[in-house]
């Protein structure tokens, strides 16, 4: 089960795959809500190839993140 994050950052996009929220905050960096992940990336990749987002690896955190944001909200 995710564990919650709380963030007090303001963000300007957020999307929720399988429960767990993923947010782009005002200063562009990217959170995710589930800690259990290796890193960001790692959470990235797996909520991407569970929503059936097919990402680049070259991608960094930001773009991966903006980009499946984008994709979960355009369903």
């Amino acid at each position: 089960m995710a564990t919650p994050v709380v963030t007090t950052k303001t963000y300007k996009e957020k999307a929720v795959i399988g429960g767990v929220t993923v947010w782009q905050n005002s200063d562009n960096s990217i959170e995710i809500s589930d800690t259990n992940y290796p890193s960001v990336k790692a959470g990235l990749r797996a909520l991407s190839e569970k929503a059936g987002f097919k990402y680049d690896p070259d991608w960094t955190v930001q773009q991966l993140g903006k980009k499946l944001i984008a994709f979960v909200n355009d369903k």
